[in-house]
């Protein structure tokens, strides 16, 4: 046990405690005691924490160790990063919620407090973007004669560069034949699907979609003013396959390698049917491959689109999963037919994504750095995935149900007593532990499962895992 009071410049504050028989990580043990001593006061507003260097000195420990846990605190609204004035403590009483009445955060808008163990879906763990390759590799192009980028506006369809890497990246590990001038590098998934609906017509054409499906997805369509036909995602793939091949429709959104947010695949013979199904009807389908990088046990189906030899399937790719959701960087692999109808639609536009981050991300494709981030990247992750899946056992065993498919970074518990999402979010909300409701995936909320929440690892520290579901075991079962 290190234990230690920070001498500082007078700043206020106890005695720190690192626990070296701890299974918690240094830099949370440091940002739940320096939390508590700003929740209670020891630490008041305005004051500032002692330094990194001098608090690394005090406990002998790493400085990354203080860096990573201020930096949870910035994140969190507890301390703000002064120049000058180093990590001074804010006014954190709205962050306390009071059980009478509206908090001020939710009046205004502000940051709110978050759960102790926060199980979501799409953040990632502080500290998994690249940051020390992504700035070397931004100076040395801002240096260089490449820097002539930023004096003109770049191809609509993105930097040859970036693009160039993407489909090389697409035939060599997914078996998709495509070429760069089929990619359009694109501002995340929902910008993608709005600029991709101007390619058809809204007063006649109808958009398929699985039912229950990504909600960011749905709210695009609704606001393009396109009709929807919720194809079912049952145990029976009858069912889907009745609803699609009735739909309709001339575009599909599909997300067949990990379906969100049930985490079923698509077997092999529906996939072909679905081919079988666009061709058919003249359609396109929309492949949303957002979880290909992470996979956990057996080897993931072929895509959608490297079956596809009908021109049949726009493949949608993220680096929000792998690298970082700030970036909103995003793309599309357009089919043939298509390429002329975009270029026609964007004739007078311009990439949503900047320059800089598109020139950065290709030579950080391009000169290993991608691969050793993504395998750092995908370790960690099955590391969580074993270690959640394992907790959910030993804590819950039979009373839940996990639904997953040994991909992606969330998962599906169901609690069997009956009770609602509601009030299984809110126990867990009880005991400083946060898991969230899957209602909003379905076009009718009502007709969602009830007792089926979602439980994400993208953001939670491994060590964090275990006790998380212990607490929530402990919430819900007692």
């Amino acid at each position: 046990m290190l234990a230690i009071t920070p001498r500082g410049d007078s700043q206020p504050g106890g005695p720190m405690h690192l626990d070296e028989h701890s299974d918690t990580p240094f830099y949370r043990q440091l940002e739940a005691q320096l939390r508590e001593g700003i929740e209670s006061g020891t630490y008041p507003t305005g004051s500032r924490l002692p330094s990194i260097r001098g608090l690394a000195s005090d406990l002998g420990c790493a400085r990354n160790t203080v860096e990573q846990a201020y930096h949870l605190l910035v994140q969190e609204g507890y301390v703000a990063s002064r120049p000058g004035s180093g990590y001074v403590v804010q006014n954190v009483t709205y962050l306390q919620p009071d059980a009478s009445a509206p908090s001020c955060a939710v009046l205004l808008g502000g940051p709110r407090r978050k759960a102790r163990y926060d199980f979501t879906y799409g953040n990632l763990e502080p500290g998994t973007f690249p940051a020390a390759a992504w700035r070397a590799i931004t100076d040395d192009i801002l240096l260089s004669v490449e820097a002539a980028g930023c004096d003109a506006y770049n191809d609509p369809f993105g930097e040859e560069s970036l693009r160039a890497a993407i489909a090389w990246r697409l035939v060599t590990q997914r078996d998709i034949d495509c070429t760069p001038e089929q990619i359009v590098v694109q501002g995340g998934t929902q910008t993608s699907v709005q600029n991709l609906l101007t390619l058809f017509d809204a007063a006649r054409d109808t958009v398929a979609m699985e039912d229950p499906g990504y909600d960011g997805v749905r709210s695009v369509i609704e606001r393009a003013r396109f009709a929807i036909k919720p194809c079912r995602v049952t145990d029976d793939v009858r069912v889907f396959l009745s609803d699609l091949e009735s739909s309709g429709a001339r575009l599909a959104y599909l997300t067949p390698s990990s379906q969100f947010p049930t985490c079923r695949i698509m077997p092999t013979d529906v996939r072909e049917r679905v081919l079988a199904w666009a061709e058919d009807a003249d359609a396109y389908i929309l492949e949303d491959d957002y979880c290909r990088d992470f996979r956990y046990r057996e080897r993931s189906l072929a895509p959608l689109a490297s079956m596809d030899d009908r021109g049949r399937v726009i493949y949608m790719g993220t680096f929000s999963k792998s690298l970082s959701p700030a970036l909103r960087m995003n793309y599309l692999v357009l089919p043939t037919p298509l390429l002329k109808r975009w270029r026609e639609a964007f004739a007078s536009s311009y990439s949503p994504v900047p320059w800089l981050n598109q020139q950065v991300l290709a030579r950080f494709m391009t000169d290993g750095s991608w691969g050793r981030h993504l395998r750092r990247v995908q370790t960690r992750n099955r590391r969580k995935y074993d270690a959640l899946t394992a907790a959910l056992r030993e804590y819950m065993g039979g009373k839940v149900d996990v639904l997953e498919c040994g991909t992606g970074l969330h998962l599906l518990v169901r609690v069997r007593d009956g009770r609602s999402q509601d009030e299984l979010v809110a126990a867990a909300a009880a005991a400083d532990v946060a898991v969230y409701p899957t209602k909003k995936y379905w076009a009718n909320p009502a007709r969602a499962a009830e007792g089926v929440v979602l439980v994400g690892f993208s953001a939670i520290a491994e060590a964090d895992i275990r006790p998380g579901i212990a607490a929530l075991a402990r919430a819900w079962f007692g």
